[in-house]
């Protein structure tokens, strides 16, 4: 059986020496975004190990637009931590200072005085906040000249994968990546959803990009570029720990084991890679300074390790996020098919569902509610759409279900649905407040705490010539 089948050989057997002398090493998005989320020092010690490996490193075509599109982002996301910080501390400060005169201690406590200790905090603060601005007037300013944007441009020129040829080709990349999803054939399938609360098309050099399938078409296109240069070691550096990329075993905690061996046996059958490796920035430069002999110091690696780990907190949040409204969307569907003759997944557009009854169509678009009182934007947004859909006589009825997690955050949501009215609608458009039963208790069923037409939520509209329901 040896040999039969590579994807999974023991890793112990390889001989990373070897590989490091000879392997094209690519690069993905996040990894060059994260320098600017780096201090200095840490910046400089990973543009110096890009720079050992300058004649082997490569990025796909798809990468450097992802670059060159969210860099702005995260510059603006660095200095506004700035500010949040800021705020954070004065807010401390006040608060302290408004308690401490609450107690009125000057007329109710001769022996205690509390002016060193406010005369020190002060003194603290301004040094802080004072040492905050020296350090954000070095940051990157949005419309200033950017030395590491033409840093990373200089280390990457000429080593950027081709641009799709058209349309057409990329299409058909879309429809092999919504197979593989059907069938969680890594990677991006945990991706699929991303279009799901967010516009996903973009346009660039007149082909039409969709944010779900970006890792998609990174490894398809390092793999045709592994194939057209002959490279039988490639190193993919990323900062993506989903499982759609990585194998990641149970044992007392989940334990990462490598790449996908779909991964590594899908690069040897389409590009003959004999040997593809993974590396989170923690391990790309840990073996940097092992088989390059190049200065990486524990800080740097400290630091590049918690990047990494805030970056995974925050995915980590918005997949379970996107797991809980799957298994909202599930509950509304067993829900509606107990109510109507049939009922369809909408997958494509909105809404989520589309039931029928009577020979006539009814609409049903599925929101999850974290924050009921900070809902007002997305809740005009979803209204809009759900009456345009009315508007056009798609649906002989329109219905958002809300789905809470207390009869309390219906209350809330109640209230912010009045105040986030902004205007008088169809009748036929409706709202439904519910929660579902937590699934480890067996029962994962939605059930609805009330029932309205959006008007309803605010008193102040009159029934008008859209008619009675």
């Amino acid at each position: 059986m040896k040999g039969l089948f590579p994807q999974f050989a023991d890793s112990s057997e390889q001989d990373y020496s070897s590989v490091w002398k000879q392997a094209l090493f690519v690069f993905d998005t996040n990894v060059l975004l994260n320098l600017y989320r780096y201090q200095s020092a840490t910046r400089d010690e990973l543009l110096n190990v890009l720079g050992q490996l300058s004649e082997r490193i490569w990025i796909p075509h798809h990468v450097a637009l992802e670059f060159q599109r969210n860099r702005l982002k995260v510059v603006a996301e660095q200095n506004k931590r700035f500010a949040d910080v800021r705020r954070t501390i004065e807010k401390a400060q006040g608060g302290l200072f408004a308690d401490l005169e609450k107690l009125q201690l000057h007329r109710r406590h001769s022996l205690i005085n509390p002016q060193p200790l406010t005369a020190g905090f002060e003194k603290l603060v301004t040094d802080f906040l004072a040492d905050l601005d020296r350090l954000q007037a070095t940051q990157q300013k949005l419309s200033a000249p950017d030395p590491l944007k033409a840093k990373i441009e200089g280390l990457f020129d000429g080593r950027v994968g081709q641009p799709p040829k058209d349309q057409s080709s990329i299409d058909d990349l879309y429809k092999q990546a919504e197979s593989r999803f059907k069938l969680k054939i890594p990677p991006s399938y945990q991706d699929a959803d991303k279009d799901k609360d967010a516009p996903d098309e973009h346009i660039s050099g007149g082909i039409i990009y969709k944010r779900k399938y970006g890792d998609f078409l990174v490894w398809q296109q390092l793999l045709a570029n592994a194939k057209s240069a002959g490279s039988k070691a490639v190193v993919l550096v990323t900062d993506d720990g989903k499982d759609d990329w990585w194998w990641k075993i149970d044992s007392d905690g989940p334990k990462t084991i490598g790449p996908r061996p779909e991964l590594i046996e899908e690069a040897k059958l389409q590009a003959g890679v004999e040997t593809l490796l993974m590396y989170n920035p923690e391990g790309f430069l840990k073996y940097a300074k092992e088989f390059l002999k190049a200065p990486v110091s524990e800080e740097t690696l400290k630091e590049v390790r918690d990047v990494s780990t805030t970056r995974s907190l925050r995915d980590i949040g918005f997949r379970e996020f996107r797991e809980m409204a799957q298994r909202a969307e599930q509950a509304v569907l067993l829900w509606l098919e107990g109510r109507f003759e049939k009922v369809q997944e909408n997958r494509s557009s909105f809404p989520d569902f589309v039931a029928e009854r009577d020979g006539k169509s009814f609409g049903f678009e599925v929101k999850i509610v974290q924050q009921p009182r900070m809902i007002i934007h997305r809740l005009r947004e979803t209204v809009y759409r759900a009456y345009y859909e009315l508007k056009e006589a798609r649906f002989a009825g329109m219905t958002i279900v809300w789905v809470v997690a207390s009869p309390t955050d219906a209350e809330e949501l109640k209230q912010s649905l009045a105040r986030g009215n902004p205007e008088q609608m169809p009748d036929s458009l409706r709202m439904i407040i519910g929660a579902i039963n937590d699934p480890q208790s067996g029962d994962g069923g939605f059930y609805p705490y009330e029932e309205f037409s959006y008007n309803e939520a605010n008193p102040s509209f009159q029934r008008t010539a859209f008619g009675s329901r």
